[in-house]
């Protein structure tokens, strides 16, 4: 090549640089193409930026991804997996769009699972160091997703050093747990729950330690103020590392009946203590998020609004699984449960935020619950997902693994390729279930994807303000076999519809907005339209429409 040629060779690579830096510093909106997203994956504008808003991922460490071989989740295994649930970059396409992650417990533990903490101070030497963790929370922050962290207040291990302490009648950690001497006629001591003793006899001074859940974890005193400092501690501990909030492990238990005093109520004193901690978390970080597990009925979990803002919606996937397996929403059931649910939170916080899911790490996962059908488990996703609150996702959803009692075998590994072809595979334990599920390196390759769709679904949901932030009000087309709301922001207006029927489904506009404009944004499937005053709903599918006339 002459020195004319090479001139006029970089000339042009200078003005494809200038061109590409032209277009990249030009903004999103030239590649943000909302109608493209209507049917496809393809790049949006997402706007949930506070762990309030947007959509969580639980995770089991342990079964997540492998840095070192030795067949256990760790750290250093899901900051390598980071880019797979939200690289940070709106304009592509290859991650889930999650903006938060729940991790299930990562303290020292002596079980797997790890909600027997042995150091509420420290991390899972199996998981990796506390700089594997800093690590960890410093590359998620980078790509804009939050962290919560699970935080069990209602009781310990018996490896802490404060119960190993507490077991001495002279220490000064003896009232930081609930012991008794077993002749005290306001407890019951033949008290059983699920099937055990809550009273547990300490061989070495002959008495007796209360725990709900087995005896190897011992229920604080949370009546103690020094108790409730030490976890305000912390929650402080964590918050300065970086964690964005906690997951409360049990919350709707701490104080229970069962070993109260007779006559002594439990719930003021629960409600008062969550309002101290989630109080406390607001001074140190007022952005921080906090949902509790409250597994009690709607009118029980709205009380703990009070306290604790957010709570999981226990039983919405059973309900969910019902309507699609039976295909029949009656008269819009779903959302007038859902809608009945939002107004007793709202009588005791109308702050509340609602927390949806499907299943979570202690029931039967959805993809056995609907057999593996991925039409199904599309439809079961938009059900919770476009809902009020934020919705969590447990694990392996995206991917249809499957999982059923007992806990383990719901626990397994996160399948990220066919076997042998993922060296950050984990392997501590077999599944019974998942010989033919298909994992993440196929999925991202077929476009109707179970896979795929989570990933459009959740852009959707963190890029409309409606849907991320909004309040639900139902509104019925009339068809049993559709199920529909309204969801509302202060500046946009959404209308969602499923349609439960394995066929297309055409219905007219509901009379309440009938002198809206009608703008699809969103649908499962491309037989899915608005014409005129007229919806067209595709089989197994969700239509989301803006409505126009709204926009401020």
């Amino acid at each position: 090549m002459n020195v004319r040629c090479r001139r006029l060779a970089f000339i042009l690579f200078v003005a494809a640089c200038a061109l590409l830096l032209f277009a990249c510093a030009s903004g999103k909106a030239k590649a943000v193409d909302p109608v493209a997203a209507i049917y496809n994956l393809a790049p949006v504008q997402r706007n949930a930026d506070v762990p309030s808003k947007g959509v969580f991922y639980c995770i089991f460490v342990r079964s997540f991804a492998d840095s070192d071989g030795d067949g256990i989740g760790d750290f250093k295994g899901l900051t390598a997996k980071l880019d797979y649930l939200n690289d940070g970059d709106d304009l592509t396409t290859d991650d889930l769009g999650i903006t938060g992650i729940w991790l299930m417990p990562m303290f020292p533990s002596q079980s797997y699972h790890g909600y027997d903490v042995d150091d509420y101070y420290a991390v899972n030497p199996d998981y990796g160091t506390m700089e594997d963790f800093q690590e960890f929370l410093d590359e998620a922050e980078a790509r804009g997703i939050s962290v919560i962290i699970d935080m069990t207040c209602n009781h310990s291990s018996i490896y802490t050093d404060w119960f190993i302490s507490s077991r001495e009648p002279d220490s000064p950690y003896r009232d930081w747990y609930r012991w008794t001497d077993g002749t005290d006629p306001s407890y019951n001591m033949k008290q059983k729950i699920w099937g055990h003793d809550v009273w547990n006899m300490d061989t070495k001074t002959q008495t007796y330690y209360a725990g709900l859940f087995q005896y190897g974890m011992p229920d604080f005193n949370l009546a103690n103020p020094e108790v409730r400092e030490e976890f305000k501690k912390i929650t402080s501990f964590w918050l300065e590392k970086g964690v964005d909030g906690f997951r409360f492990d049990a919350a709707g238990h701490v104080f229970n009946s069962a070993e109260l005093p007779a006559g002594e109520n439990g719930q003021p004193q629960a409600i008062a203590f969550w309002e101290e901690l989630c109080g406390h978390i607001a001074s140190v970080k007022p952005d921080a998020y906090n949902v509790g597990e409250v597994w009690e009925p709607a009118s029980t979990r709205a009380a703990y609004m009070k306290g604790l803002r957010s709570s999981f919606h226990f039983d919405l996937g059973t309900v969910i699984v019902d309507a699609v397996r039976y295909k029949d929403g009656g008269q819009n059931n779903l959302a007038n449960q859902l809608s009945s649910n939002y107004k007793l939170y709202a009588a005791q916080n109308p702050d509340y935020i609602d927390a949806p899911f499907l299943t979570n790490h202690d029931q039967n996962r959805i993809s056995g619950m609907l057999k593996g059908d991925f039409s199904k488990l599309k439809l079961a996703a938009s059900l919770y997902i476009l809902a009020e609150g934020v919705p969590f996702m447990y694990y392996g959803e995206e991917i249809g693994l499957m999982g059923a009692k007992p806990d383990e075998q719901i626990r397994t590994p996160m399948l990220w390729n066919t076997a042998g072809k993922d060296k950050m595979q984990t392997t501590w334990i077999e599944s019974k279930y998942n010989k033919n599920t298909i994992p993440v390196k196929q999925q991202e390759k077929d476009e109707t994807s179970l896979l795929q769709y989570y990933k459009r679904l959740i852009r959707l949901k963190t890029s409309h303000s409606a849907l991320y932030e909004g309040r639900m009000t139902p509104v019925w087309t009339g068809k049993p076999e559709l199920i529909s709301w309204v969801m509302e922001s202060d500046s946009e207006k959404v209308f969602v519809v499923h349609n439960l029927e394995e066929s297309p489904v055409t219905v007219d506009v509901p009379a309440e907005l009938s002198e809206e404009i009608f703008n699809l944004i969103f649908a499962t499937y491309p037989d899915t339209k608005v014409e005129g005053k007229q919806l067209t709903i595709s089989a197994l599918g969700t239509g989301v429409f803006r409505l126009a006339d709204f926009e401020k």
